[in-house]
């Protein structure tokens, strides 16, 4: 493809595709390929001129090089992209609406200029009738809405024969209703698109072996594996295996559900215990965007304790602004001034610019790679008072690594260290996934060919290699569960690595064969991160971690924590959150591994990281993208900003339309100036809403995530 750069500028760039005017189509393809790329916030594609803007993130550096280059190399009739267009594009929406308030605006001008006034005025009253109906129909459902209210003005001015005023009134209030519509739906794109950039590989099955590729590699027909912990990335049919499958994602069930060969999984499920072979029967990227879409609406139910509060509050308003028309009316005689007291409608700046302002802090968050899934998880990150964090990926290094492998009973190094990425590849966690890396390093073939391994949580793997059992984990699991010996001289060995290192032991038919040192430091920002969460009212912060009582103590000292809790359980943790919950405390959980989850989902609001197993992501309620402890910084006071915006909206929601409602009672605008300025302060405070909470160049996360 051809490409001009015209302008370019901090975090901005021009681009010409040297051709006169690009089809729906192609516009499209292009919209959704380049809403892909890293580093890319928003893009705007000129189809009448055959030009992009694109707007870039000045967290990622690099971006408009390498955008530059992806379309250099790139071309619209490829089918890979064509397959990111959504079924509902939001770039034909946004063209849709505007079709629809020019055909609006057409249609007021041509019934002005060119019908007589006879048939304007049946035109008013054929418009009319809808609104009417609704607002009957509510009326007779004792429903108190803003659509009683809109059916009195044009009622009333109808039945005073004041057709200019009724036109006014259905012509303003359509309007704003489509402008409400598409900065809704705009806002659910956007945080669509945001959400939608995740790069996920998978298990594919070849024959009797399974090989670790893309998922764009994969085609329908083909079979993926997918093991406990992980979340299924294609729809499919179950070939192989039986499994408990997390559906909360799609369906809210809280309880797993059973999939067996011959029934049917989806995308963005996770396998809570045991692990499938999966026929995939569908790639496309365009139900990816579509689930997406479906997962904030339900989100969106999931709304903040203050904005149920404010809708209750402006719904009660309502039976007030009936009263003062009538009151207005018998004072005044003024059917206009009356008009013009019911054009005020509360509701709209509460019902409309509140879930707007939640839409736009999760969409900012995703910009911050931070994926929240319902506004009032937010909420809760705002008036939390305890923190709970694992250890092991979360206050430590995000990605470990394995600087020792001690071989024993003449085994050797290498040999060791393929085996253990072989079996910890299938279950990821920081620990596991800095053994594959070390093994990758070194340039290690690690398909070694073994049985469907185990997972025990808490515990370790098991498998069958060879024709021997291979158990990996921890010191517990290996010598006190499992039995394991130790050659006598190997006796020295086991005290050989550094007390600082994470270890895990491996043994083959019953006997020590292996020792991995894994160094685990504490990430350079955590202790900054701890102290500033205790200065943002988070006092109660606590560590809990499966380690010896010796390593977590030194890690709660370096990173400023004064509580932790050491050998604890799975059940330990998610007992421990219970029991903060019980004591009045707003707790939040931050962990990363399949052990995790239960306290994930116990806690008020339960936060992954990214290098977590699946399943943690899947339950939790926010995950965090980078590597740097930072981000939670940004989520507590994206958070409180947000609250602060919606206490703002409520306020001068209910100002301005007041305000308004003043002006109509003194008579001094008419019922259409009053619904112009009726929506054109919601309008406004929907705007106010889509614009940041935290400044652009601040950034949150590590850039080389």
């Amino acid at each position: 493809m051809k490409v001009k750069v015209l302008h370019r500028a901090k975090g901005q760039m021009q681009l010409d595709l040297a051709c006169r005017r690009l089809g729906a189509e192609d516009a499209d393809t292009l919209y959704y390929a380049l809403g892909e790329q890293p580093g890319i916030r928003s893009v705007s594609v000129l189809m009448r001129t055959g030009q992009v803007l694109l707007r870039f993130d000045p967290c990622v550096p690099g971006a408009p090089e390498q955008t530059l280059r992806f379309l250099r190399g790139a071309s619209l009739s490829d089918p890979e992209l064509k397959k990111l267009v959504p079924a509902v594009s939001g770039r034909a929406t946004n063209e849709q609406y505007k079709e629809e308030i020019g055909s609006l605006i057409m249609a007021r001008v041509a019934k002005r200029l060119l019908l007589p006034a006879p048939l304007r005025y049946a035109w008013t009253i054929w418009n009319g009738l809808p609104f009417i109906r609704a607002g009957l129909k509510d009326l007779a459902q004792k429903k108190f809405s803003a659509e009683i209210v809109h059916a009195s003005a044009i009622l009333a001015s109808l039945l005073t024969a004041d057709f200019p005023t009724a036109g006014s009134i259905i012509f303003l209030t359509k309007l704003g209703e489509i402008l409400e519509e598409w900065t809704y739906k705009k806002s659910v794109d956007d945080l669509a698109r945001s959400l939608a950039l995740n790069v996920s590989k998978v298990w594919r099955v070849e024959g009797e072996t399974t090989e670790l590729v893309s998922l764009g590699q994969v085609r329908v027909g083909e079979r993926i594996h997918v093991y406990m912990g992980n979340v299924i990335p294609l729809d499919g049919v179950v070939v192989e295996g039986e499994a408990m499958v997390n559906q909360s994602a799609l369906t809210g069930e809280s309880i797993p559900v059973h999939k067996e060969p011959g029934l049917t999984v989806y995308a963005g499920t996770a396998i809570d215990e045991g692990d499938l072979v999966i026929e995939v029967r569908e790639t496309s990227g365009q139900t990816r965007y579509d689930n997406i879409v479906k997962f904030i609406e339900r989100s969106e139910s999931m709304v903040a304790v203050t904005q149920s509060q404010a809708e209750k509050l402006v719904s009660r308003l309502i039976p007030y602004t009936f009263g003062t028309a009538a009151l207005t009316w018998l004072l005044t005689r003024s059917v206009t001034k009356a008009a013009s007291v019911l054009m005020v409608d509360f509701s709209c700046a509460i019902e409309v610019a509140m879930p707007i302002s939640v839409l736009s802090a999760m969409r900012e968050a995703g910009a911050h790679h931070i994926t929240v899934k319902g506004g009032k998880y937010l909420e809760l990150i705002s008036e939390a008072d305890t923190v709970v964090f694992d250890k092991t990926g979360t206050l430590t290094r995000s990605v470990p690594t394995v600087e020792a492998v001690l071989p024993m009973a003449g085994r050797d190094e290498n040999d060791m260290l393929a085996l253990a990425a072989d079996l910890e590849a299938h279950f990821p966690h920081s620990l596991a996934s800095a053994v594959v890396k070390a093994a990758r390093d070194r340039g290690l073939d690690y398909g070694v060919p073994h049985s469907k391994p185990e997972y025990i949580v808490a515990h370790g793997i098991v498998s069958i290699a060879a024709g021997q059992r291979v158990v990996i984990g921890s010191h517990h699991f290996v010598f006190d569960d499992e039995n394991t010996r130790v050659r006598p001289e190997d006796e020295e060995k086991l005290h050989a690595l550094p007390l600082r290192y994470s270890q895990l032991y491996m043994a083959i038919d019953g006997e020590l064969a292996a020792i991995i040192g894994i160094d685990d430091p504490i990430k350079p920002e955590t202790r900054q991160v701890v102290r500033r969460l205790k200065q943002a009212g988070l006092r109660n912060i606590v560590m809990m971690t499966g380690d010896s009582e010796r390593t977590a103590a030194a890690i709660a000292e370096e990173a400023g924590i004064d509580r932790f809790f050491a050998e604890v359980l799975p059940e330990d943790k998610a007992r421990f959150v219970e029991q903060e919950k019980s004591a009045g405390h707003r707790v939040i959980m931050i962990g990363d591994g399949i052990n995790d989850s239960p306290a994930l989902s116990a806690a008020d609001v339960g936060i992954a990281m990214k290098e977590g197993a699946d399943i943690a992501r899947e339950i939790a309620d926010i995950t965090l993208s980078g590597s740097n402890l930072e981000q939670l910084i940004a989520l507590k006071e994206l958070s409180d900003r947000l609250m602060g915006r919606m206490h703002t909206t409520g306020t001068l929601g209910i100002a301005a339309n007041g305000a308004i409602l003043l002006a109509g009672i003194l008579g001094l605008v008419t019922p259409g100036v009053a619904a112009l300025l009726h929506n054109t302060s919601t309008i406004a405070l929907c705007l106010r809403n889509m614009t940041e909470l935290i400044p652009d160049e601040r950034c949150y996360y590590n850039t080389e995530d």
